[in-house]
């Protein structure tokens, strides 16, 4: 009984190890500070805060 028993256990055992083990996961992406932005950046950014702005509009003088 114990000889079949340890056949049993060997026979479940053999297709497990004949697996090829799993791929190993990438490491996570390491956070970066944000760094300075670039002067090119910075212009963009001036360029787009302008355009946002909304124009006053010139008041009319009244004539005398």
């Amino acid at each position: 009984m114990r000889a079949l028993a340890v056949a049993l256990a060997l026979a479940l055992a053999m297709p497990a190890a004949a697996q090829p083990p799993p791929p190993q996961k990438k490491p996570a992406a390491k956070q970066v500070a944000h760094k300075k932005p670039s002067a090119q950046q910075v212009r963009k950014f001036d360029e787009l805060e302008k355009k946002r702005e909304p124009k006053k509009p010139e008041r009319q003088r009244e004539p005398k």
